[in-house]
């Protein structure tokens, strides 16, 4: 009798016969049911290829600075001080948060989230950081609660998930102390099982870790002050080529290590009595308890880590995430002017419009007359890193240095800018009405103790927006 026998894909056959060839036994087998591979969870994307975080240095020199014994236990903090990142989708509701302060405005406001996703939750520590990454949009919160009906938090920060995930000198703000987002360094979940992280990781030192006065790509420090260690914010910590990675037991401290001896690792907070390597909440990186047992393995680890680090002292060079050689733009070559103000009405007229940190233009409504707004900034002591927040310049133009001047913006606009004597009784230098597109270039005075005078004055008519810009040329 003929049978037709279907098979599957890797089913096999096998045929046994008697000698004679009379007979035989057929025996079909199977093949294994292989459950279907999940897909890979693709990490976000963060900062552009040229981001500080995204950069390798070529050839680096380490110094001879060690992370202090005391007070400076190793440890990966993925829980109340770490962050989590929640992304939006569609269908989420918008929701206005109260924020006290708005980072590089100055003022406190609500902020409407176009899309709050429903599950956010911030950490539950003091500091309350969450992220809500919406496309391009970065939102960042220090602070944040929801003790009734309505959500609050200390700070607001937004920035852009393509930008360089740093603070610059006309906006040195952000959520984290270092000036940055907590985004910035963080240890994905999603980057569990990858033998290198592509970014260097966020660090944060206590206070006898730290040395007075942040250092590139750092723009601010943490307000906490009494620094005594050896390490200013934003340094570079890295291990050396000689660290062997594979003595280490854990599989997240092998790869943790490969990725401070390619990228390294960045200063960015203060904390208390840890030397803390920040990873998303929940992500698994820490493995101090496994399966609800105490790790024999992993404080050793971190302590061997801890024990080699050291800053990065020089570098011949960077590459980007691309591999391409980059050359960062340093504080003294950034745009120093900020249009955040405070302003106040020019005599004669009435305060109008209001600093965006978002489009990091001042943008005006539609007015029925012209109008005019004033704002000052003197030079001070650039030890003070939030002389900033006191109506002075974050870094002070150079003496003699040449600066072009530019207008940035759209619609009825202008703006110049006055230096004077700090006593009002002597003007140095002055630009011409600038629209959106114009530029001039200026001389710095010379002269010691200057206070400078941004004027903006917006036509009858529509709405339009406007910054100044001053860069070295």
């Amino acid at each position: 009798m003929a049978q037709t026998i279907l098979l599957a894909p890797g089913d096999t056959i096998s045929v046994a016969m008697s000698p004679d060839g009379a007979g035989g036994v057929l025996t079909i087998t199977p093949a294994p049911v292989v459950a279907p591979t999940p897909p890979a969870i693709k990490p976000v994307a963060l900062f552009s290829a040229q981001s500080p975080w995204n950069l390798i240095p070529v050839t680096p020199v380490l110094g001879k600075d060690v992370v202090p014994a005391a007070k400076q236990k190793p440890w990966i903090e993925e829980a109340a001080y770490a962050s989590k990142i929640f992304v939006a989708k569609a269908g989420d509701a918008p929701v206005t948060v109260r924020a006290k302060q708005i980072a590089n405005a100055l003022e406190g406001a609500d902020v409407l989230i176009p899309r709050f996703p429903a599950d956010t939750l911030p950490a539950t520590g003091t500091d309350g950081h969450c992220e809500i990454v919406d496309g391009d949009d970065l939102h960042s919160f220090f602070g944040l609660r929801k003790p009734a009906s309505e959500w609050i938090c200390d700070k607001y920060a937004y920035s852009s998930v393509s930008g360089s995930g740093w603070g610059t000198v006309a906006n040195p703000d952000n959520s984290r102390a270092a000036g940055c987002s907590t985004v910035g360094g963080l240890l994905l979940k999603s980057e569990r099982g990858m033998d290198v992280v592509p970014h260097a990781l966020a660090i944060g030192l206590d206070k006898n870790g730290i040395k007075a006065g942040p250092v590139w790509p750092a723009t601010l420090e943490d307000y906490a002050g009494g620094y005594s260690g050896p390490f200013p914010i934003g340094s570079l910590l890295m291990l050396p080529p000689s660290f062997d990675t594979e003595v280490l037991a854990l599989t997240e401290s092998r790869t943790i290590a490969r990725t401070l001896k390619l990228y390294g690792g960045r200063v960015v907070d203060a904390t208390q009595h840890t030397m803390n390597i920040y990873a998303e909440i929940g992500s698994g990186w820490n493995q101090s308890y496994v399966n609800g047992k105490y790790s024999q393995v992993f404080d050793p680890d971190m302590q061997a880590i801890k024990a080699a680090l050291r800053p990065v002292i020089s570098q011949a060079g960077w590459k980007d995430r691309d591999g391409k050689p980059f050359t960062p733009t340093l504080p003294r070559s950034q745009n120093l002017l900020s249009m955040r103000g405070p302003w106040k009405a020019y005599p004669g007229s009435k305060m109008f419009g209001r600093y965006d940190a978002r489009s990091d233009l001042y943008e005006c409504e539609a007015t029925t007359e012209p109008l005019a707004i004033q704002q000052s900034l003197w030079t001070h002591g650039e030890t003070d890193k939030f002389g900033w927040q006191k109506s002075c310049w974050n870094l002070n133009p150079e003496p003699g240095a040449t600066y072009v001047v530019r207008a940035i913006g759209g619609g009825a606009i202008t703006a110049k800018m006055q230096v004077k004597k700090s006593d009002y009784k002597a003007s140095y230098v002055a630009t011409d009405k600038l629209a959106p597109g114009q530029s001039t270039t200026i001389t710095w005075p010379t002269e010691p103790g200057t206070v400078t005078e941004v004027y903006v004055d917006k036509a009858k008519g529509a709405g339009a927006s406007i910054r100044l810009e001053l860069v070295k040329a």
